[in-house]
């Protein structure tokens, strides 16, 4: 507990911090909580599951958001068409507590999911500039080589990673989990990925470091998830992105190559579990089954948001060859898509789907000086989601958030030319000066 004396020093530095923070969330906000993304409840400032670091920040940038929003009323002058259908998916998950078999669980998960989509929706509706944007970029990748520092630093000095009861060691398992470490790694190192293949060559060489700390990062999770959606999100930001073919080449082969030379020679025990119950799903096929299974009862409708695991422990003793294969009473949908058609039916899928095509779709038509990490990232996830269920974590959000961000971008920078087209005064500003400004 901080004492009196403590409190009354840091008060000023507190309120200054507000005051910076509803002033310009952009600057003040918007980079701490991007940063403390993988970090979990490893930077906690109280109980769950509000209680992280990235939490408190999170909330203090939504409400910094709208209020500016309300009192400037200069937001993105586009809106993005996946935002309602966002709104609508969480909508119905909140309806779904009129038929949902545990009200509680209910309640609690679309409290969760209603923070991160209306940090979601605040952010698509909040005007950026490359400035912006960077910024968001540069804490991003900060957050993902800290705490892959981290890791590094348990490996090396702190007595190894931390290991489950019955378990192997594996990097994240105090943070996020392993599996969810992995994911949230995704989106900093397709931003590596993307810098490496452009700028001086100083630059590239330092993004081309990121981008292999990132890639050990995973590979100490031990995430077979990870490991394969970070291979597609590799070759999607190298397909997407601007840069010469030779250049490509060469990340694509040095990329390889450190992956290959780090399952060989194993440091440390990095990668031993991508070898272990090499034929096993880790339960996952057996929970699967049993979500599938419960298709008959719940899947039209839903059986209510959160509610899968109560699912499961009420079907699992209608699957016996799941009860075989040593099913769990209780577990996560480990598959989002499984996961919001047992919740919220059919309906839900739908929704969910159309929103994570309509963002890729939205990606894929960015300027190709922005396109690359921001659709690599959502590649990357809608591999490592069908294996995890991450609806509910803030990475996820923060994902859909930088396709939107880079969105709003590209629309300022076009508003930019078609101003300096029409006045001829304007016309002798390079473009790409105007859209530096601050909005």
């Amino acid at each position: 507990m901080p004492t009196p004396l403590l409190v009354v020093a840091l008060t000023p530095l507190v309120v200054a911090y507000l005051i910076a923070a509803f002033r310009d969330p952009l600057r003040w906000v918007l980079p701490p909580y991007a940063a403390s993304l993988p970090f979990s409840s490893l930077l906690s400032v109280g109980p769950e599951p509000f209680g992280s670091a990235s939490s408190v920040l999170g909330m203090l940038l939504g409400a910094a958001l709208l209020m500016q929003l309300v009192t400037t009323q200069r937001g993105n002058p586009r809106l993005s068409v996946v935002v309602p259908i966002w709104l609508t998916f969480l909508a119905l998950t909140a309806l779904s507590f009129l038929w949902t078999i545990g009200r509680t669980v209910t309640i609690d998960g679309v409290i969760v999911l209603a923070s991160l989509v209306i940090l979601f929706v605040a952010l698509a509706l909040s005007r950026f500039d490359r400035i912006a944007l960077r910024r968001f970029e540069n804490a991003v990748m900060a957050g993902g080589l800290l705490v892959v520092g981290y890791g590094l630093y348990q490996v090396l000095f702190a007595g190894g990673l931390p290991t489950t009861i019955g378990g192997t060691a594996r990097f994240g398992d105090d943070l996020l989990d392993a599996n969810n470490q992995a994911a949230a790694l995704l989106l900093p190192l397709v931003i590596a990925a993307g810098r490496s293949l452009s700028g001086a060559r100083s630059s590239r060489l330092l993004h081309g470091a990121a981008t292999v700390l990132l890639l050990l990062g995973i590979l100490l999770t031990g995430s077979r998830g990870g490991l394969i959606a970070s291979m597609v999100a590799m070759a999607a930001v190298l397909a997407l992105s601007a840069g010469r073919g030779a250049l490509k080449v060469a990340v694509a082969a040095i990329a390889a190559l450190l992956l290959v030379t780090l399952l060989v020679i194993r440091p440390f025990g990095v990668g031993d579990r991508l070898f272990e119950r090499g034929e096993s799903s880790s339960g996952r096929t057996d929970i699967w089954t049993v979500g599938l299974h419960s298709c008959d009862e719940y899947c039209l409708f839903g059986a209510g948001w959160g509610t899968f695991p109560l699912v499961y422990k009420e079907q699992l003793a209608k699957v016996p060859e799941a009860q075989a294969g040593g099913g769990r009473p209780a577990y996560e949908a480990h598959n989002i898509y499984l996961l919001a058609l047992v919740e919220v039916g059919v309906l839900g899928l739908a929704l969910m789907v159309l929103g994570l095509g309509a963002g890729l779709r939205t990606a894929l038509r960015l300027p190709v000086g922005l396109r690359g990490p921001p659709a690599a990232a959502l590649m990357g996830h809608l591999v490592s989601s069908f294996f995890l269920s991450n609806l509910e974590y803030k990475f996820f959000w923060a994902m859909l958030a930088y396709i939107v961000i880079a969105e709003s971008v590209a629309v300022m920078e076009r508003s930019g030319s078609r101003s300096a087209a029409g006045h001829p005064q304007l016309s002798a500003t390079p473009v790409r000066e105007l859209a530096a400004r601050p909005a």
